[in-house]
Order: structure tokens, then C-alpha cells, then sequence
């Protein structure tokens, strides 16, 4: 993946920019995630918070994550587009949203996570490593 991306929403009036490679990037098959997109998982980068920045009005809607600290989910405050995420369990990380990336077509994701709340229906046969709800540290 290259090492400077850009992104927006889907009316464009909030933006995103990160520097640097992902650490890890992945599938969430968790239960928020799915309500969230409206889909049966999301595909999210976990970059370094201090080489991101967004810009634009958000808004901000936050949950109780699976440690127990809150994640705060950061979508447009105008047309709704889920952007980014930041978990107080991970300060110094910022969750991307594949899909909100210009050029998402350069990201691969390298495991799937919470595959407890997988849906039956989504066959994963990719051959990536699973993990029921985090991957050990």
C-alpha cells in the first residue's frame, strides 16, 4: 500500500489524509461494524493517529468497545458516511474505512476479526488467519 492516502466522504465535505503504511488491515465481522455499513463486515485500515488528520464536520456517535473502553465512530455530520474510528483502547491508532480511501484498489487486508458474530451466510474462503474476536497481541 502506498505510504500517503487520501479520502472523503460521499458528498465530500469531510475529508481524510493519512502518512505512512497500515499496520495491520483487516475485515470486522463484528456486530457494530455490520450495523454500521449496512453490509455483513467492514474493511478498515489501522493507521498511525500521528500521521492522520480529517478535516470537515463530524459527527460522532460512541459505543463500548469489546475491551470495555469506548470507540468513537466518526462519520460526515452531513451525508453520514462512516470515515474513521478511534478506540481509547488504542490511542495511538486511527481505524480507516476502506471504502471512504480514493483509491481503495491498493488495500489488502491480512486477516478477519470477530468472525463469532460472522454472519452464516458469508463464506470466507480467502485463507486468511480468523480470529473469533481480537488477534492476540
Amino acid at each position: 500500500m502506498t505510504e500517503n492516502q487520501e479520502g472523503r466522504c460521499h458528498c465530500g465535505a469531510a475529508t481524510l489524509r493519512f502518512t505512512g503504511k497500515s499496520e495491520t488491515t483487516f475485515y470486522c465481522h463484528c456486530q457494530d461494524c455490520q450495523r454500521t455499513t449496512g453490509s455483513p463486515f467492514s474493511v478498515e485500515l489501522m493507521v498511525a493517529s500521528d500521521g492522520f488528520s480529517c478535516a470537515g464536520d463530524l459527527s460522532t456517535y460512541t459505543v463500548t468497545g469489546d475491551s470495555g473502553q469506548a470507540v468513537h465512530r466518526r462519520s460526515c455530520a452531513k451525508c453520514g458516511s462512516g470515515l474513521f474510528l478511534e478506540c481509547d483502547a488504542d490511542p495511538d491508532f486511527v481505524f480507516v474505512k476502506a471504502g471512504a480511501l480514493d483509491d481503495p484498489s491498493c488495500v489488502e487486508p491480512e486477516m478477519h476479526i470477530f468472525v463469532s458474530a460472522k454472519q452464516p451466510w458469508v463464506k470466507i474462503a480467502d485463507g486468511l488467519p480468523q480470529f473469533e474476536r481480537m488477534p492476540p497481541e
